[in-house]
């Protein structure tokens, strides 16, 4: 875990410089000599930094311009979110992450009826060739697009000698001995495991939101809360349970402890995700804040005392220092 990093120098520090288009293919017209890289990028997991790093220096090394075709919305979940399922990046997620990889352009494209239908031949000589410009195109050992994604690497092989623009096909990525996937980090954070997404991920996972008033039980409980309001309501969010993670307010991060889930003790009845931030103590109400979960503590519980929550709290914020300080994370912990 020790290559891991925090999403806080992407998603707060001024962006590299990365033309985005955001909208209608139709809107778009700007053939340049391309490489390109399209999917949902969902997550932008290791495997598709390694597409997306074979974009960019096949582009450099040929004298293209490196291209990123993403889609936003409609049927867009047929790619990497099947059957519906929250997404692991929003769309401003993932642009800022992909700035900072190099990459010279994005176009976000609305995945509407009309680009729903377009078979893979289609798609490839309308927008990606007369729209964009393909002269290279890079695509994951398993990639599909198209309608009914019948657009494998064998047929977009047969299609570039076609076409006259070329394929290079990028090995699979493993970690812990499995092919990095969108589905691996989904199913590690429906269970829980932060850690195990952290590590297909490259990165630890976040949660972005502003900080809003909860009901003020945590400093009555010695244990004040940030909680986050406005979180993007198709953002995937862990399992319920307690974790260490990380805080960033002010550009600063904090180690944290961090409740995900309806606080079953008083039975409030609503979903919140809040974050002890230790060793701070200020008013950042109304606040950008964004969490990063670095490791599962434990499952929810309800306490029939309110005394015996009390001393769980402490023993939580006290795991989660001694969880972040082995691990070399966010080394304010004392």
């Amino acid at each position: 875990m020790t290559s891991l990093k925090s999403n806080v120098g992407e998603l707060n520090s001024p962006l590299p410089e990365m033309d985005v288009f955001r909208g209608s293919w139709s809107n778009f017209t700007n053939p340049a000599d391309s490489v390109i890289a399209v999917g949902s990028f969902d997550g932008l997991h290791l495997g598709h930094q390694a597409v997306i790093r074979q974009t960019v220096d096949s582009a450099r090394a040929q004298g293209l311009r490196s291209v990123v075709v993403a889609f936003e919305g409609g049927a867009e979940s047929g790619n990497g979110n099947r059957g519906g399922a929250r997404l692991l990046l929003t769309v401003e997620e993932k642009i800022a992450q992909l700035a900072g990889m190099g990459v010279d352009q994005l176009l976000v494209i609305n995945f509407d009826q009309t680009v729903s239908q377009l078979s893979a031949h289609d798609f490839v000589q309308i927008i990606l060739k007369g729209r964009v410009g393909l002269k290279r195109l890079v695509i994951g050992f398993n990639h599909q697009l198209g309608k009914n994604l019948s657009g494998d690497r064998e047929s977009l092989i047969a299609m570039a000698r076609a076409m006259g623009f070329y394929v290079e096909v990028v090995n699979p990525v493993r970690s812990d001995d499995q092919i990095v996937s969108a589905d691996l980090v989904r199913q590690a954070m429906q269970s829980g495991d932060v850690a195990r997404a952290a590590a297909a991920l490259g990165r630890y996972y976040s949660v972005a939101g502003v900080v809003v008033h909860g009901f003020g039980r945590g400093r009555q409980l010695n244990c004040p809360t940030a909680n986050l309001g406005g979180i993007d309501p198709a953002k995937l969010v862990p399992r319920d349970g307690i974790y260490a993670g990380i805080a960033t307010v002010r550009s600063e991060a904090w180690p944290a402890a961090i409740s995900n889930g309806y606080n079953p003790t008083f039975g409030e009845g609503r979903h919140s995700v809040e974050a002890h931030l230790i060793g701070f103590d200020d008013d950042i109400y109304d606040e950008p804040i964004t969490i990063e979960f670095v490791e599962r503590i434990r499952d929810e519980k309800k306490f029939a005392a309110i005394d015996d929550l009390i001393a769980q709290i402490a023993d939580d914020v006290r795991v989660a220092a001694e969880l972040l300080e082995a691990r070399g994370v966010c080394r304010r912990v004392s």
